[in-house]
């Protein structure tokens, strides 16, 4: 699966304006190694169309943008699996468009929240806040049942209905094994385009020394889960830090003095917190949603993915304690997975000269 291009071809990169954020960054990235590397003819179209798009973060990629789209058979469209630039792709009819697929999660919740009357969605919810309940009273019996869980499974268990083959799509791109299985079990095709962690946090990481590692957890709040809540006000003595209102500079120095960085969100796809926490020498402990079920995505041992039941919080607090103590012993387990990450925007490059070549 690729698209067919000629010197006159033009590609343009659909985008969130003036936001920073995973998926910007990642489309962002894109637009810059086929402009700098494979020197293209790429453009940002950002949504919605305001006076000053570009977020300060991506103005250094120096990516040029175009408020208006030529939508000709030779040009591409590449696009998030946000259902509002979905809708916008659907008012070009020759252009070759891409689908990117940097999450399921979200697209099925957007999708949910856009297309269906605020009555059926009240209905939908309903069964799900009985299960919360339920689990709530058992203690997390049931594990986390998010409502992004719930939703994957009223739309991927049914076999007669499929939201995924989108009309006019010429090539599905998918950012994780997660999203290559979601797919491939609604028989929609599709082929891998990942990315790749700054060159920033690589350089930072060979200036680390361990001995000034601080017995300090690092954690997003942003994508985090009632479990987790949960198991930090248990754990009043340990120090967490939500990173959160940080710019580079400030996540890299955070990331470069904890020891460990825990994830239990919803892992829609190969998250970047967790990728650049385990390049400035963290340990990483996962629950088992999404991408972090899948070791081509979180390739971590099992011993540091948990189930988030309620039988597992003295589990993971004896994890903890045992990365504290035992540091330089636990860390030297996750020498795989920088390795993997250190490869990354090799086969990034890769990925991208088959599909746009």
């Amino acid at each position: 699966m690729k698209f067919r291009l000629n010197k006159n071809s033009k590609i343009y990169v659909l985008a969130p304006a003036s936001i920073d954020s995973g998926g910007p960054t990642d489309l962002h990235q894109l637009a810059l190694v086929l402009k700098n590397k494979f020197k293209k003819k790429v453009y940002m179209h950002y949504f919605p169309t305001i006076k000053n798009p570009v977020h300060k973060n991506y103005k250094a990629f120096k990516i040029p943008f175009k408020n208006k789209i030529i939508d000709v058979k030779e040009n591409i469209l590449i696009v998030p699996e946000v259902y509002q630039t979905i809708e916008i792709s659907k008012k070009y009819t020759n252009i070759q468009k891409g689908l990117w697929w940097l999450s399921v999660d979200l697209f099925l919740y957007h999708r949910f929240m856009n297309k269906n009357h605020s009555i059926i969605k009240s209905l939908i919810k309903i069964p799900h806040k009985l299960i919360n309940f339920f689990n709530r009273f058992t203690s997390f019996y049931f594990g986390n049942i998010s409502f992004f869980k719930y939703l994957k499974f009223i739309y991927l268990s049914q076999p007669f209905y499929n939201l995924f083959k989108i009309k006019d799509i010429k090539v599905n791109l998918v950012h994780s094994d997660y999203q290559f299985e979601a797919l491939r079990s609604k028989k929609v095709k599709s082929v891998y385009l990942s990315d790749y962690i700054r060159d920033e946090y690589f350089k930072a990481s060979k200036k680390i020394l361990i001995k000034n590692k601080k017995n300090i957890i690092c954690y997003n709040p942003r994508k985090n889960s009632i479990f987790f809540d949960k198991f930090i006000k248990l754990y009043p003595h340990i120090k967490f830090i939500p990173l959160i209102n940080l710019n580079l500079k400030q996540m890299i120095s955070t990331l470069s003095k904890s020891k460990i960085y825990i994830d239990f969100g919803f892992h829609p796809g190969q998250d970047h917190l967790p990728r650049e926490a385990a390049i400035l020498k963290n340990c990483i402990i996962t629950n088992r949603e999404g991408s972090a079920a899948h070791y081509n995505d979180i390739p971590i041992k099992n011993e540091f993915k948990f189930e988030e039941k309620n039988q597992n919080f003295f589990k993971i607090k004896q994890k903890i304690e045992l990365i504290f103590n035992e540091f330089s012993q636990e860390l030297k387990k996750f020498k795989y997975y920088r390795k993997i990450l250190g490869e990354q925007e090799k086969i990034f490059n890769n990925q991208i000269s088959k599909i746009f070549n």
